[in-house]
């Protein structure tokens, strides 16, 4: 890395959102850092909500969605901007500083670099976002609805994104003689994820006394979660030597990479 990131401005609208993405991306295509394939994913489901939103009768409460999806972002800007300024910038979290750190050794496959990515954000961030726009049981009820419609809006980003993957990643096919229908996998792994987040929100406003040791325990489990993700131990698991059949032949373009992900 010879340039870091720019500062990112604090978002307070989703052309903010896609604003900041945006120099993400650029970023990143120039110093072909795979924390743009997370980027380029982000900015394809923030269009698409960003188009829903403006779409009548999409959501109940369009202006409360556009909110969760500003403060929900904020927090993926904020580990950024905490991760390359530190001693200036709060807000990195442990789940982020791994996928972070993790991006630098630019070893792990692109699906890797994505799941560690989706990990931080959704499983930690998530919940923690819904808890600031919806702080109360009934606020919380109240959003459900338009929660469930946005897992169906990133469901839908999946198969593209996983067409292209198989395009970058040609070993990427063994996967499916071990998993055969790899949509619904790939799509179970983010609805569990958001089906966590949701839990992770719901407990955090109904146990006020007990919310910042939950905070602590869930930030704890996605980094372990993002360390396994990234180093899986041979002995437990087979994904290692898979993963090394993958990198062998996949694009290490990251720039190129990107693009095709953005289509």
């Amino acid at each position: 890395m010879t340039t870091k990131l720019g500062r990112l401005a604090k978002a307070t609208s989703v052309d903010d959102v896609l604003t900041n993405v945006a120099q993400i991306i650029d970023w990143a295509s120039k110093e072909g850092s795979p924390i743009g394939y997370f980027a380029v994913v982000y900015q394809r489901v923030t269009l698409a909500v960003q188009k829903a939103i403006k779409t009548p009768k999409k959501f109940e409460d369009p202006a409360l969605v556009a909110k969760l999806d500003v403060g929900f972002a904020q927090r993926y800007f904020s580990a950024l901007n905490g991760f390359f300024y530190p001693n200036a910038v709060g807000g990195l979290t442990l789940p982020w500083e791994v996928a972070f750190v993790g991006a630098l050794d630019k070893q792990a496959i692109i699906l890797q670099h994505l799941l560690i990515a989706f990990n931080a954000h959704i499983s930690f961030d998530l919940g923690m976002a819904c808890c600031t726009v919806a702080p109360t049981p009934a606020a919380l009820n109240a959003l459900k609805g338009d929660f469930d419609r946005v897992n169906e809006i990133l469901a839908a980003q999946i198969p593209g994104i996983v067409d292209v993957l198989q395009k970058l990643s040609p070993e990427l096919v063994w996967t499916r003689r071990l998993i055969p229908d790899e949509l619904r996998v790939f799509n179970g792994m983010l609805e569990n994820m958001r089906r966590g987040a949701w839990l992770f929100a719901v407990y955090m406003v109904m146990h006020r006394d007990d919310a910042d040791q939950k905070r602590v325990r869930q930030e704890a489990e996605a980094a372990v979660l993002n360390t396994w993700y990234l180093q899986a131990p041979e002995r437990c698991s087979p994904l290692p030597a898979l993963i090394r059949g993958i990198a062998e032949h996949e694009s290490h373009d990251v720039a190129e990479n990107m693009k095709a992900l953005q289509k």
